[in-house]
């Protein structure tokens, strides 16, 4: 008696399928499925979603840290304003424009 991998119901030795849940016993070469296959898929895309999160996290805490939000003081030496002014909308709008980029690349 051969017992069925799915739903381990015992059936004749000659079968090819279960009785009970119709499984098969062996696979056919020329049914086998292997999926839809992505330009990127859902794996590199989440990658991608994760990375622009922490890249508007890390905006967002130049805004508060230094943009002067909290009680502590605020940053005045002109380098690092400067560079808060191009770092801050960089980080920002480049993370959600990225992760909207990774949402639709899950479907490609």
């Amino acid at each position: 008696m051969k017992t069925c991998p799915y739903c381990n119901y015992s059936n004749y030795d000659n079968a090819a399928v279960c009785r009970k849940c119709d499984g098969p016993f062996m696979v056919d070469p020329g049914t086998v499925y292997h999926g839809r296959t992505y330009w990127m898929g859902p794996e590199k895309a989440k990658t991608i979603r994760s990375r622009a999160l922490s890249l508007i996290v890390l905006g967002l805490l130049i805004k508060v840290y230094w943009g002067g939000y909290g009680p502590w003081p605020t940053v005045d030496f002109p380098a690092l304003v400067t560079a808060r002014g191009i770092l801050e909308p960089l980080l920002l709008y480049g993370g959600a424009v990225l992760y909207v980029f990774g949402w639709i690349v899950t479907y490609v």
